[in-house]
């Protein structure tokens, strides 16, 4: 009985050890388990998502709108010579007027008086003079005082012209042909030598002023095509080509540029109007471009992550012309490497990234 009751015993004791066992290996498989899934998943949650697209060659054409100014080709101020009263006023503002015609008449008693004057004063001496010569000829009269006739003549013409120029600008006419913007001056107003007293336009043609950044500059040179377009006259385009542009840079690192373009007869555009003007290339060409999106770091300062071995490459790029929402590159980059477009705030140099594939969306039948 004793030794049933041992080997009882030793049986239980077997049983117990064989259950610890087992759970004990049970307890060791669910950690090793549990610690692989952890990597796992950690490693997966380490991996930042992102979309990629490939930096493409492609055929480009140069288009660049920028903001202008319309201007007038000839803008002239026109000013008095002389002082006097105004007795006449001939310059409507909006009047078109041909060089030479009347703006203003100014009171002229004194210098037409004083050209009468000297016109009669020439015309005694150059009868003297004529005089003189043919007695001299005959011998009846001296060289030097043929020679003190000739003087005379000379003096008298001096006066004459100078009498003859103050009576002219009692008259002030147009310099050039143009439409006059401004009227400064009426009948009855006092005038003095040097006052403005009329500006006049001419907008037979239009100046088209307008800057360029210093990334529009390369390529562009006179003789580019321009076409000009403003909500003022809607369905309307001038054509014409760059006339000018500045070969140094504003304090704002743009370029000055000038067009001139012809003005339409039937309806001209007027002086001081906003317009888009637009340079567009002859020609297309090829180049790298990326979408604008794939930037990470600013316009001034391009950087791109590119996705080299599963992981993101910061790298430094030089950006060209935008086209639309592409990019050019002009360096950094070669065609079909692939750029990330979505994603970069959470990205670092190295980091660990997942591409998820862009599905493209399917049309409709």
């Amino acid at each position: 009985m004793e030794q049933k009751g041992n080997g009882r015993v030793k049986q239980k004791k077997l049983a117990l050890v064989i259950a610890a066992m087992v759970l004990l290996s049970s307890v060791f498989w669910w950690f090793q388990h549990q610690g692989t899934q952890d990597r796992q998943v950690s490693a997966y949650d380490n991996t930042v998502p992102v979309t990629t697209v490939a930096v493409r060659d492609s055929a480009v054409r140069d288009s660049l709108t920028v903001t202008g100014t319309t201007e007038a080709v000839r803008d002239v101020d026109v000013y008095s010579e002389t002082s006097g009263l105004v007795r006449k006023a001939s310059a409507e503002v909006g009047a078109r007027k041909q060089a030479g015609d009347m703006l203003f008449v100014l009171e002229n008693e004194l210098q037409q008086s004083a050209l009468k004057k000297a016109l009669a004063a020439y015309d005694k001496a150059a009868l003297d003079y004529r005089r003189y010569l043919a007695l001299q000829r005959e011998g009846a009269v001296s060289f030097s005082a043929l020679e003190s006739m000739r003087l005379k003549r000379d003096e008298t013409e001096t006066d004459m012209v100078a009498a003859r120029k103050q009576f002219r600008d009692t008259r002030i006419v147009a310099p050039v042909a143009g439409t006059v913007a401004r009227k400064l001056v009426d009948e009855g107003e006092m005038v003095q030598p040097g006052m403005k007293v009329a500006n006049l336009v001419d907008l037979s043609r239009l100046r088209i002023r307008f800057f360029l950044g210093e990334k529009d500059v390369p390529g562009i040179e006179p003789g580019y095509p321009v076409s000009v377009s403003s909500d003022a006259y809607p369905g309307r385009v001038l054509r014409g080509a760059l006339a000018t542009i500045s070969g140094k840079a504003g304090k704002d690192r743009t370029y000055e540029a000038e067009a001139v373009l012809e003005n339409p007869g039937a309806e001209p555009w007027r002086g001081g109007l906003f317009v888009r003007v637009t340079l567009t290339g002859k020609d297309s060409r090829n180049a790298l471009v990326i979408p604008r999106t794939a930037l990470a770091g600013s316009f001034m300062k391009p950087e791109v992550y590119v996705v080299q071995d599963g992981k993101a490459r910061l790298r430094h790029i030089t950006a060209g012309r935008e086209y639309g929402d592409q990019l050019e590159i002009l360096a950094g980059l070669r065609a079909g490497e692939q750029v990330v477009t979505n994603g970069q705030n959470q990205l670092r140099d190295g980091s660990a990234v997942r591409v998820i594939p862009q599905q493209t969306p399917q049309r409709s039948p």
